[in-house]
């Protein structure tokens, strides 16, 4: 039996593998300027947003769930 992926699983976890790649790109960028600052703030900002965002798909599945349920 094949399960299928949930949105609030998959979305974030390609946004995650984004910005993961990114970070790596632009890291001797950084490491060149040493504004070390910047390049932290972007890349946790980032990830708090990713892991705020599978909190937010997550909790609009359980309502959606829970609706369907009743009918």
């Amino acid at each position: 039996m094949k399960q299928k992926i949930k949105k609030q699983f998959l979305f974030p976890a390609v946004l995650l593998i984004y910005v993961a790649i990114m970070a790596y790109m632009s890291y001797p960028r950084y490491k060149e300027s040493g504004n070390w600052n910047e390049f932290l703030t972007i890349t946790g900002i980032s990830l708090l947003l990713v892991v705020l965002l599978f909190f937010i798909l997550k909790r609009k599945q359980q309502i959606r769930d829970r609706f369907t349920r009743k009918d």
